[in-house]
């Protein structure tokens, strides 16, 4: 696995780094740099959040492009569903325009209410086991047992180096939660959400993984 330094460089060294700086930046003890990750008085306009908002915002691009590269219907489509899928991820994360609205406004909602789904009672908490679980055995599992899958399925699969942003983001979200458990300097705005650093790598995940995909079917083309 760690013979392809280019690969290695993008799934591990490339989202390390950057949620490391993150963390640095968090837990630095300086106002101005821990706003500018994560604002106090909102993080949806932070770097973290927005950091997030642009990789679903290049899948989006990404699948689109590739949906008009295919040559058969059947790729097309589903390129096109990974882009809405992508697309509704995206307005997800943005509560679907409604901090922004908020912030133009001056209207905010009550504290507990969201305008977005994923929000909604325990629906996080399911969410994010579900697809902890789902990315290990997609980007993990799927892939060390591609030789005993159909052959139709393998070039669907991802590159293995998928693992390496999964670790990272694992020792990423444990160093977080370490640290703000140990009381270090933050300012409060991802407390009871401190797994924001892990969501990051998520996200950066699929990205690859469609880049990938694209990559291969160009090649096939």
């Amino acid at each position: 696995m760690f013979a392809d330094k280019r690969r290695v460089l993008l799934y591990g060294a490339l989202p390390l780094a950057a949620g490391l700086v993150f963390i640095s930046l968090y837990f630095s003890g300086v106002e101005l740099l821990q706003g500018f990750a994560s604002p106090a008085s909102n993080r949806e306009f932070g770097l973290i959040e927005n950091a997030q908002n642009l990789l679903l915002l290049f899948a989006v691009g990404l699948s689109w492009r590739a949906a008009g590269r295919e040559s058969s219907s059947s790729g097309r489509g589903l390129w096109r569903v990974a882009t809405l899928g992508c697309l509704v991820v995206l307005m997800e994360e943005l509560d679907w325009g409604d901090h922004y609205w908020s912030a133009i406004s001056g209207a905010e909602r009550p504290a507990g209410e969201y305008f977005n789904l994923h929000n909604q009672a325990d629906i996080n908490r399911w969410l994010k086991k579900v697809v902890d679980v789902g990315f290990v055995v997609f980007f993990v599992l799927l892939p060390l047992g591609a030789k005993k899958l159909p052959a139709r399925l393998r070039p669907l699969l991802p590159d293995l180096h998928s693992a390496l942003t999964l670790l990272a983001g694992l020792l990423v979200g444990l160093l977080a939660h370490t640290l703000e458990d140990a009381g270090w300097s933050n300012n409060g705005s991802l407390h009871n959400n401190i797994s924001e650093f892990r969501e990051t790598f998520t996200y950066w995940v699929v990205l690859l993984y469609l880049w990938e995909l694209a990559r291969r079917r160009r090649a096939e083309a």
